[in-house]
């Protein structure tokens, strides 16, 4: 068993061509974590428009506010790495937040609930999925050794997981009004 101190930090000098594909591959994932964005946006914002309790709403739209925020932080990500963001994704956010919005009219039907609390419950599990890849961008940073990318990304995970945290308890305020009554949030 070794007593002694680590040296400090292992540094690795990779080639070119390495780093370039190291930051092309972080690249495609600012991509997809740019297009979960714009779902969750897209989402809250749909979701928003539908609710009838004024404080849920006026949270709502704080998030919104905070989500487009998030997408703009993230185009500079992209450019941070000397990469350009794909307007192609945008189109793919706003289609995928029409799925989900499906998936939420399903489920919720299938579990009993009625009115706008099934897109409340989707919001949140879009709301993890945009959590998980700023925090996956994070872990990148740290990996490539690029703070530039690490500490934006933490302040984002930060704000992403208060608005989580409301979303879920939104969800879990309004759940049992929705399945017991079949009433509106």
């Amino acid at each position: 068993m070794a007593t002694e101190k680590s040296a400090g930090p292992i540094l690795l000098e990779l080639d070119e061509a390495t780093w370039d594909a190291q930051i092309d591959r972080a690249a495609s994932w600012l991509g997809d974590t740019l297009q979960v964005q714009e779902k969750f946006r897209k989402f809250a914002e749909d979701t928003a428009s539908e609710m009838r309790e004024p404080h849920i709403k006026k949270y709502l739209q704080d998030i919104i506010e905070r989500a487009r925020a998030h997408e703009e932080l993230v185009r500079g990500l992209i450019r941070t790495i000397g990469r350009e963001p794909s307007g192609r994704r945008s189109l793919a956010g706003a289609v995928l937040a029409k799925g989900g919005e499906l998936i939420a009219d399903v489920v919720g039907l299938v579990g009993g609930a009625r009115g706008n609390w099934k897109d409340l419950r989707q919001l949140l599990i879009e709301s993890q999925d945009a959590l998980g890849a700023f925090a996956i961008v994070e872990q990148l940073g740290y990996a490539l050794g690029l703070p530039e990318l690490a500490d934006p990304a933490f302040r984002a995970v930060a704000e992403k997981t208060k608005d989580h945290l409301l979303i879920q308890e939104f969800v879990l305020e309004m759940g049992p009004v929705a399945i017991l009554m079949h009433q509106h949030a």
